[in-house]
């Protein structure tokens, strides 16, 4: 298994799924040896998994660089020890936004040797909104390199893996559509696998954390993300001034986890709406933290103008939280499963939508018991694993 990202060394909701998928896998008696990267001055490690269930994870750290498109550094600082390697595996996955040195190299050396990809983006949909960020005047600088300069190589990347890959998974029924558009990949090698989460370590959080809501008390409302434009996290803020002068409302508190190139244009908003009281920054915290805080929170804010399938928005929702989403595709169809859940379409609808639950207890209860019983029926890793093992064997 091939990734740029993977546990510590994370940048979001890929890396921790990877992470899960891997040890869901291993559990199930699959060898499985993944290749992550590691920042700049970070050891560079191998870990054999001691407890019983990691008894088949072998993890091994290779070195990427920081800068954007941090997965073809990657890829090209690797190449050749990569390949030395493939012949002993019978099936290689990589995850993310591929590149295509290291399928093409590897597919000429190694031409019977199954590939896997899950594509977890589109670059031509990254494109789209980062062009809006810009004519925004709220993009920054290293957003609109990484996906307008450096449009090119991403978009040769999915190219060259459509036309190579034995089997390319995607992780929405949104997103392989859009890759059957703007790539032409072939149906009979298209497969939809949903991001999945682990339900134990969600479950701990959720018991650990549950507590009846104190109506006296300031509602809790969460982000977690990158801190750039796509994640609507200025949107979110702009619904927070509506919820506090139209809607009269200020009984809450935002906590905003994850840090990026708009935190110092999100500071300055705050100050000058005057948001101090109701909105906090927390920064990049570890991912058993934030679930906590997560579990601990009364609404989850998924403003998000562009998602695949979010990792983020599934946890929250496997912890029996309401998600207040803006009308995306990712939104409707992770939603789907719970009739009647309300979506914004604009920002004033969200923030109805935040005063509607905030004020709400009974209907934040109602609605987040029904989308935590449609997560664990169908977003569980373990679950999602086993449709791997069924692309893998139908490859092998």
């Amino acid at each position: 298994m091939l990734t740029h990202e993977y546990p510590p060394y994370v940048y979001g909701g890929v890396g921790t799924f990877t992470y899960d998928l891997a040890r869901s896998l291993s559990s199930k008696g699959t060898s499985v040896s993944v290749m992550a990267g590691y920042p700049a001055g970070a050891a560079n490690i191998k870990l054999d998994g001691s407890r019983k269930t990691e008894k088949n994870l072998e993890v091994i750290r290779i070195p990427r660089l920081g800068l954007p498109p941090s997965q073809l550094w990657y890829e090209i600082m690797n190449l050749a020890r990569i390949r030395s390697i493939l012949a002993k595996f019978d099936i290689i996955h990589s995850h993310c936004g591929p590149s295509f040195p290291m399928i093409f190299q590897c597919k000429r050396d190694y031409p019977k040797l199954p590939w896997v990809v899950t594509m977890h983006t589109n670059p031509v949909s990254q494109l789209y909104y980062a062009t809006k960020s810009v004519t925004s005047m709220e993009g920054s600088i290293g957003d609109i390199f990484a996906n307008v300069v450096g449009f090119p190589i991403w978009d040769l990347g999915f190219r060259v893996h459509a036309s190579l890959a034995d089997a390319v998974v995607a992780v929405s029924q949104h997103l392989a559509r859009e890759l059957r558009e703007e790539y032409g990949v072939n149906p009979r090698k298209l497969f939809t696998i949903n991001t999945g989460v682990n339900l134990r370590t969600l479950g701990e959080a959720y018991e650990a954390n549950f507590s009846s809501q104190d109506e006296d008390k300031p509602v809790k409302l969460l982000f977690a993300g990158r801190l750039y434009w796509p994640k609507g996290v200025l949107y979110l803020l702009r619904a927070l001034v509506s919820l506090n002068i139209e809607f009269r409302f200020n009984n809450y508190r935002l906590e905003i986890f994850g840090d990026g190139p708009l935190r110092r244009r999100i500071l300055s908003f705050i100050s000058k709406f005057h948001l101090e009281k109701n909105v906090k920054l927390m920064g990049f915290v570890r991912h058993t933290e934030l679930l906590d805080s997560m579990a601990n929170s009364n609404i989850v804010c998924v403003p998000s103008l562009y998602e695949a399938c979010p990792v983020g928005m599934i946890e929250a929702m496997a912890l029996g939280k309401p998600v207040i989403a803006f009308d995306r595709p990712f939104a409707r169809e992770l939603l789907s499963g719970v009739p009647h859940f309300p979506i914004a379409k604009n920002i004033r609808e969200y923030a109805r939508l935040l005063y509607t639950f905030c004020t709400s207890p009974d209907l934040r209860d109602e609605f987040g018991n029904l989308l935590r019983k449609h997560t664990l029926e169908l977003f569980d890793v373990d679950t999602v694993a086993e449709k791997y093992l069924r692309v893998y064997r139908g490859l092998s």
